[in-house]
């Protein structure tokens, strides 16, 4: 299994997770846009799981990846 993966939502990478060397089953969730904060140092499992959460944000705020509404944290 890989160190880090990259979350994608239609297209769009929403954040990365990476796995945790204290508790080498975890991954910690990064976040890539402000819309998917709320995971932001979240543990998973697996990458399933970490999409399986940015897909529940997506499905109750659907306009956070329409075209525009990108808000990078830079």
């Amino acid at each position: 299994m890989s160190d880090a993966y990259v979350i994608e939502l239609q297209g769009n990478a929403v954040g990365i997770i990476v796995r945790m060397h204290s508790n080498e089953r975890n991954y910690r969730f990064l976040s890539a846009l402000h819309s998917f904060n709320s995971l932001e140092g979240q543990e998973f499992p697996g990458p399933v799981q970490a999409e399986m959460a940015a897909r529940k944000i997506l499905k109750n705020s659907p306009h956070v990846l329409q075209k525009g509404s990108f808000e990078y944290g830079y």
